[in-house]
């Protein structure tokens, strides 16, 4: 009996889709993409449920003849590649003859469509199947989807919630639309407006109508060219950074792209700028001859490989380099400073402030045991012995005495004295924990209200999602509403995130809410929504706390309910004892 067996065209069409249709945003994105080739310049996308009910995406482009519209459903029917070389010459934003058979197949689909001045076509498939032909009167093209994955339940088991589905769609518009500023997009869910992006005059403009003027104004503009190459767009200015990459486009001949090595190039041109876990924005555009870059390496055309990879690398990142660098010699004193980190918060009335010049504080007296504030160690002296990896043992928590003095060995980490020993802190750890204990716990949580309300807007996509969940963020001690289409009030916070940068939460927050399934209980999602609130807002590396600030940290610490652990399970200190120490110095 043979074993190898030629698999069916159904069953060929949903491996098919399986490669090309991730998500209701891939089904959008393949739309909109098709509607930019036809010359639409007015491409509205309407959705509900996230996409899981209904898409449709209508045009006013070129429109298809019905012989057209029948082969536009069939495997490997396209219109833009004739023979091999094309393949090697693509300037659209299809060429696969994938998309609309591999849809077809996964849904229920109806099209409607129309040359210029001729009577139009409707069609309506499904599962791949075509049902139903006729006449009919259009302009342009709808196509219209429903039950997406109806045939392939799981795929469909895996779909997130209909907010976080359409945090994606919202991507998939938004990324268009910024590769073509000169065409009009509108976006609606469930009948609502979500966004309204008319045709505009450049990308600076297009920017400005997603995030606002203010927005544009952390920005750098750049353009050159070079041979082959030529590049144009914006990249952040020093100190304007996010704690996520969800404003990060990367774009080649207009098609959304990912590419490792350009972001990477992009983050060298910040390299010694960039704080540590903060990332630039940028808005790139990369324009190469198309028979030096392959887009056909990856089912959805969000890869590529270039001819010249290190070229293109060395010249994207002179480019940003040179953005970067002009703002900063155009600013007095043109150093970094780190004003985005912050000093610890632990109790009312007290307000913590990094110092410029730690190193001035009084020095720690070893022998005494006593002294000022912590000083910094050299990087020499920070390892109290190279190869030594000290155990880390639970230890009872230690009394709190007010009068303990500290050591930084660099970094984040505070060495203090016991009695047995030594203990070495990881403070960011330790700020952490405590900060997830008490937002997990809303009954000690400390919330005041804001004497001044703080507005604050956000990308679209994120936007959507916090209003989806807006009650958990509130049982957080965050009291926010709607204000606007894209903007929060806040009113109160905990007293923890006095002066956190509430735009940066919000978007970590909103990112939290992507990761988690759509039928998690509500304790899991206030779990994940504090733990990803404690690691952003705890104090990090490079900041410097006082003797007070680490004593009152280590007194919340200790009463804590798990004072030897980080919300992800990291240790927030360990002990080596005098016998150690001992041994180490091969006094044993």
């Amino acid at each position: 009996m043979s074993l190898i067996r030629i698999l069916s065209d159904d069953l060929i069409n949903k491996i098919a889709a399986g490669e090309v249709i991730e998500r209701p945003a891939s089904v959008v994105k393949e739309l909109v993409e098709n509607s930019l080739d036809a010359g639409g310049t007015d491409i509205r996308v309407d959705v509900s449920s996230g996409g899981k009910g209904v898409i449709k995406v209508s045009d006013n482009g070129s429109g298809m003849g019905f012989d057209d519209a029948l082969n536009s459903v069939k495997r490997h029917a396209t219109s833009k590649i004739r023979e091999e070389n094309d393949l090697y010459n693509i300037s659209t934003m299809g060429f696969r003859g994938e998309a609309l058979s591999s849809i077809a197949s996964v849904s229920v689909m109806k099209i409607t469509t129309a040359l210029k001045g001729s009577v139009g076509t409707v069609i309506e498939i499904e599962g791949g199947e075509i049902k139903r032909t006729g006449e009919t009167a259009a302009f342009g093209t709808v196509i219209e989807i429903r039950e997406l994955f109806y045939n392939t339940p799981v795929r469909k088991k895996f779909l997130k919630a209909d907010s976080t589905e359409l945090y994606h769609i919202i991507d998939s518009v938004t990324q268009a639309s910024l590769a073509y500023p000169e065409r009009g997009f509108t976006l609606f869910s469930e009948s609502r407006e979500v966004l309204k992006l008319p045709a505009c005059s450049s990308q600076a403009e297009r920017i400005s109508q997603l995030h606002g003027s203010e927005f544009l104004k952390g920005l750098n503009e750049f353009e050159s060219k070079s041979g082959i190459f030529s590049v144009r767009g914006f990249v952040s200015k020093e100190n304007n950074y996010r704690k996520s990459r969800s404003l990060q486009y990367m774009f080649l001949n207009r098609r959304a792209v990912r590419d490792n090595s350009l972001r990477h190039a992009i983050y060298q041109a910040y390299k010694e700028l960039l704080p540590d876990r903060h990332h630039p924005v940028f808005f790139v555009s990369l324009f190469i001859s198309p028979e030096l870059v392959d887009v056909n390496v990856h089912p959805q055309k969000k890869e590529i490989r270039f001819v010249d990879g290190d070229g293109v690398y060395r010249f994207i990142r002179a480019c940003a380099r040179d953005a970067v660098l002009g703002q900063r010699d155009t600013q007095e004193g043109g150093g970094v400073h780190n004003s985005l980190d912050h000093s610890y918060k632990g109790f009312t009335g007290y307000e913590g402030k990094e110092k410029a010049h730690p190193t001035s504080r009084a020095p720690y007296n070893i022998q005494s045991g006593t002294g000022g504030n912590p000083s910094i160690m050299s990087d020499s002296d920070s390892g109290l012995a190279g190869s030594y990896s000290a155990e880390f043992k639970e230890q009872p928590p230690m009394p709190y005495r007010v009068n303990r003095s500290f050591v930084y060995a660099g970094d984040v980490y505070a060495l203090y004295p016991e009695k047995e020993g030594i203990y070495i802190m990881d403070h960011h750890a330790s700020h952490e924990r405590v900060l997830y204990e008490k937002l997990s716990d809303t009954v000690k949580l400390d919330s005041h209200r804001l004497l001044f309300p703080q507005h604050v807007r956000m990308p679209k996509k994120e936007f959507t999602l916090i209003a989806d969940r807006i009650d958990v963020i509130r049982a957080m001690g965050i009291d926010l509403d709607e204000f606007g289409e894209d903007t929060f009030i806040v009113r109160s916070l905990p007293m923890e995130l006095e002066e956190a940068d509430l735009s940066d939460i919000l978007s970590e927050i909103a990112l939290s809410f992507i990761e988690i399934a759509s039928d998690s209980p509500v304790d899991l999602i206030k779990d994940a929504v504090a733990k990803k609130i404690a690691c952003h807002s705890s104090v990090r590396g490079k900041t410097i706390l006082s003797n007070e600030e680490l004593n009152r940290l280590l007194h919340d610490l200790d009463s804590a309910k798990d004072p030897w652990h980080c919300p992800h399970g990291r240790p927030t200190r360990i002990f080596i004892s005098q016998g150690e120490l001992r041994k180490m110095f091969k006094r044993k």
